[in-house]
């Protein structure tokens, strides 16, 4: 099967770049004290998952209870939630995996905790738990500080819950195009984690964990003293929104679509639309052509605008596109079709699209 035969619209990924991906975050962490635990949401496929963890990852990083149990059906020991799980019969389904898997979550709320005591003493199970710190993103997370050692203070008296550490996201820093006032923004985030663990030690609790850093600042967040832990993910697929200076990964994944009109000289029309695309991040880039820009995306159709006239694309012709985010456009898809050049080497299920639960 090459890829003309595949019947699009469709997710392709390029195997060597994949695996080379992995390689540069493998081979820059090797000598460090910080460790990989990679998030998997943008890709939602155990065989990557475990593809990272071979590669030294100590484990995963997701953001669903839903992708949790996908990871730990499929074998992964060592999952992290890196979000709030809140509803009664998640916080069952939670206390139930960590009979066969070790499954972490985060937690910035009290009555959280006192519920997850709750079942997890009734079971018998010793639930790992992160407190989430508000760094600066102002989204989840308890403030940085007396807040947060309050927080910590809660799990480690609390039966059925072991006190892991604390994890920020410095996500609103992260994405400066500029490198330099990315490193300050992100330094400002670290700073106030790192800060707040060694207020939680001085209060008497280890703090085995303090976990920052994303694709766009994994190489700021390995550097800071303090920091033992990356949740970077992304890096595997990359993105227009992720391509930024002094981050080195390349994009191994692209949409394939196909011409289907191309009426005037000035206009093409394909057949991968939004529901092809998210266009969380702006809309995708034609890769490998140059002069074709998308001019509009609607449900089924993609429009093209040719800034050169006498580009050779007639229907029937294949585009691949780059999107502006990986996560939620892999979320509209069901399989992976993994190249090597125009082979298709394997096609991989994937198997937490849609667990958004």
């Amino acid at each position: 099967m090459t890829i003309g035969d595949i019947e699009t619209p469709a997710l392709l990924l390029d195997l060597d770049v994949l695996q080379n991906n992995i390689r540069i975050m493998a081979e820059y962490l090797k000598d460090k004290t910080v460790k990989l635990r990679p998030h998997t949401k943008c890709h939602k496929t155990p065989v990557i998952a475990h593809m990272q963890v071979k590669a030294g990852a100590r484990g995963i990083t997701v953001a669903k209870l839903g992708e949790a149990e996908v990871m730990a059906n499929a074998g992964i020991e060592n999952i992290f939630i890196a979000n709030q799980v809140v509803q009664m019969s998640k916080i069952e389904k939670l206390v139930n995996l960590n009979r066969y898997s070790n499954v972490s979550v985060a937690v910035d709320n009290p009555d959280v905790i006192d519920t997850l005591s709750s079942i997890a003493s009734k079971k018998n199970v010793k639930i790992n738990t992160i407190v989430e710190i508000d760094v600066g993103l102002n989204r989840c997370g308890v403030l940085p500080g007396k807040p947060s050692v309050e927080l910590a203070k809660k799990i480690a008296r609390s039966k059925g819950l072991i006190f892991e550490g604390v994890m920020g996201w410095e996500g609103y820093a992260a994405f400066i195009e500029d490198f330099t006032k990315r490193r300050e923004e992100c330094k400002k985030c670290y700073h106030k984690i790192v800060e707040t663990a060694e207020q939680i030690r001085k209060a008497g609790m280890e703090v085995n964990t303090v976990s920052c850093g994303g694709t766009t600042s994994f190489n700021i967040a390995a550097e800071y003293p303090g920091i033992n832990e990356l949740h970077a993910g992304s890096y595997v697929l990359m993105s227009l929104m992720h391509s930024l200076k002094k981050v080195p990964f390349k994009p191994s994944l692209t949409v394939l679509t196909t011409v289907i009109s191309r009426s005037t000289q000035e206009r093409v029309i394909t057949d991968g639309g939004i529901k092809a695309f998210s266009r969380y991040g702006g809309n995708p880039k034609v890769h490998g052509i140059s002069g074709v820009e998308v001019h509009e995306l609607h449900g089924e159709h993609g429009l093209l605008d040719l800034n050169d006239p006498s580009v050779d694309l007639r229907v029937g012709d294949k585009i691949e596109f780059i999107p502006a985010y990986p996560g939620s456009t892999v979320n509209l898809h069901n399989k992976f079709y993994v190249m090597l050049g125009d082979l298709v080497e394997a096609i991989w299920n994937i198997e937490g699209r849609g667990r958004v639960d």
